[in-house]
């Protein structure tokens, strides 16, 4: 992922909004959605009082241990709502602490009855109060002193500590936000009930983190945790007595449920909040059109990107998307997967992203020079399931650069292009090195099962059309992706090619039908041993084999052999059908040996 400079000038607003129709034309682009996200901390105060005062006019008699605690948690979050809005935070912090604490040691008492109107009040004061003060303490300098950590309210004292079984440090996350504080549109909601504070926690991309964080997005990694209080006690006496207070940063991904005095609760989540967190502000046609007009600007943020630390144990499951898109059509997919406990403890997510005008045949290079990269970094040895067994998923052009992961090309690719072998032909050492590595290519050794969803695997016959010549002519490549062509262009060397390299060579004349791309890979066999699917939109119109989602015909989304075929009432944009999204839950299931 280079920085390189402009092959020519920016394009001019005029043609960008005609690029802007055409393109929407020529993809019918499914959810050309907006995901907006505001954080409105003072929401989740309000609802922590709201649950005091609900239980207050819950139980039914007065001066009872909940009664009085009900009175007490509305007056410590109103006074903690206070002490904020005058400018003092840590004061507050502590008797959102306090709240927290005391709700957390009725419910383990057990005197509530599970399940009931009051239990599920009580939690939700336990849960806010302990939120908001996640929120305050994440942004404390203090937090980054040596322990002690000590808060103070209502002459009690305070001091935090780091449970033992925590799955994060305390100082791996730079912030956290309340996951109830995130106000958010564009993104499904995939939340679960139960005890704990669910909240998007925070690791920053910073310049000494650089290479640790080089597989995560630019606004750093973003991911669902729940806070909880794993065990409260008073120790020391006299002037040094304090309630200790043993926090556990928990991954909900992992944990279902958490033990509770003498019983197992319900781990609360919510994921989707940062999914919302990470990509507001963000249009999905926008910004897809982006990545295909200015590839010399989006190459910089192209890669395999981690939507969670790397697992060694759990199987990534690696989503690419296809022409004039990016990874924000995975927004609703993503927490539909992980929200599944059975799904989530076995896999682990991952997407490829790359510029949608480059050609197929350097989007599949960029591929498999990052798969290479990724191992490097964390399966050396090659043990993993990153290295041994993977699942990819590819939408559109994105399953065909799935397809090519799986495929035995051979002399198939080269063969298209000319009957020279590349060693005959009147090129430098290093332009035949560049020809070898773009067109003779072994499978992926370590993908077992792919899914296609309305993939073109034989092309497109929209991409013959004129409105998609208009559309690649205007995409800007850098300047070492030109030359990769213009080095075939000698003129001792064309007598040689099958095909015209004269015009700039986009993903879109990679999507023809006669391109070599898509007679190649209908010629080369599938690797011994891979499991594919098959996913493809109708329209609703129920004709298939004659079916079309508008813009790949059936006769090319369909592939003899597949383990199965799904066909959803959709246009181009399968993967958005909830039996779509259940299939895929099917499929994994399937794989890990679930079903």
């Amino acid at each position: 992922m280079k920085s390189t400079a402009r092959q020519q000038p920016r394009i001019s607003l005029a043609q960008l909004s005609q690029a802007l129709l055409a393109s929407v034309a020529l993809i019918a682009l499914p959810a050309c959605s907006t995901v907006s996200a505001k954080m409105k901390p003072q929401l989740v105060t309000k609802e922590g009082i709201r649950s005091a005062k609900l239980l207050d006019a819950i139980v039914a008699t007065p001066l009872a241990t909940l009664d009085l605690f009900a009175k007490s948690s509305a007056q410590l979050l109103t006074k903690a709502s206070h002490l904020e809005a005058k400018g003092q935070p840590i004061d507050a912090a502590g008797c959102y602490l306090k709240a927290a604490a005391d709700a957390r040691n009725l419910l383990a008492s057990g005197t509530e009855i599970p399940n009931s109107e009051a239990e599920a009040a009580l939690v939700q004061v336990h849960n806010q109060a302990l939120a908001r003060f996640a929120e305050i303490w994440s942004t404390d300098p203090r937090r980054q002193l040596p322990s002690p950590h000590r808060f103070e309210c209502d002459g009690q004292t305070f001091e935090i500590a780091l449970s033992p079984d925590s799955d994060f440090e305390a100082d791996f996350f730079d912030r956290a936000v309340a996951a109830d504080s995130i106000k958010g549109k564009g993104v499904v909601q995939k939340e679960r009930e139960g005890y704990g504070a669910p909240l998007v926690a925070i690791r920053e991309q910073r310049p000494e983190r650089a290479e640790e964080m080089k597989f995560y997005p630019l606004k750093g990694l973003n991911m669902a945790v729940t806070l909880v209080m794993k065990e409260i006690r008073s120790v020391g006496s006299g002037d040094d007595e304090r309630t200790v207070v043993w926090l556990s940063i928990l991954d909900p991904q992992k944990h279902e449920t958490i033990q509770l005095g003498k019983r197992r609760v319900t781990l609360a989540a919510n994921f989707s909040a940062p999914m919302e967190l990470l990509l507001t502000g963000r249009n999905e046609a926008l910004w897809g059109l982006e990545g295909f007009f200015e590839a010399d600007k989006r190459i910089d943020n192209s890669g395999i990107f981690l939507v969670e630390p790397y697992d060694p144990k759990r199987i990534p499951v690696i989503l690419t998307h296809g022409l004039i898109s990016v990874p924000i059509i995975w927004r609703d997919l993503v927490p539909e997967l992980i929200s599944e406990p059975d799904i989530s403890k076995r896999y682990q997510i991952m997407v490829f992203t790359y510029p949608s005008s480059y050609s197929i045949v350097e989007s599949a290079h960029l591929f498999r020079t990052e798969l290479a990269d990724l191992r490097a970094t964390y399966d050396p040895d090659g043990n993993d399931p990153l290295s041994t067994n993977m699942v990819a998923m590819g939408h559109s052009m994105g399953g065909v650069l799935t397809h090519m992961l799986v495929a035995e090309f051979g002399d198939n690719l080269w063969n298209e292009i000319s009957d020279t072998p590349i060693d005959e032909l009147p090129l430098t050492d290093e332009q035949k090195a560049k020809a070898r590595e773009l067109t003779y290519f072994p499978p992926d050794p370590a993908v077992r099962r792919v899914v296609y969803m309305s993939a073109p695997h034989r092309g497109a016959k929209m991409a013959t059309s004129s409105l998609p010549g208009m559309i690649s002519n205007l995409a800007t490549l850098p300047v070492d992706i030109l030359a990769d062509t213009q080095a075939l262009l000698e003129p001792d060397l064309v007598p040689h090619l099958k095909v015209d390299l004269s015009k700039k060579v986009t993903s879109v004349q990679s999507l023809r039908p006669d391109s070599p791309v898509s007679l190649a890979l209908d010629e080369s066999p599938y690797k011994k041993g891979v499991i594919y699917h098959s996913i493809i939109g109708d329209r609703g119109k129920g004709d298939t084999p004659n079916s079309s989602d508008g813009v790949v015909e059936y006769w090319s989304s369909h592939q003899d052999g597949a383990a199965s075929e799904l066909i959803v009432p959709t246009g181009h944009g399968s993967y958005t059908h909830p039996k779509a999204v259940a299939d895929v839950k099917r499929i994994l299931r399937v794989h890990a040996g679930l079903e």
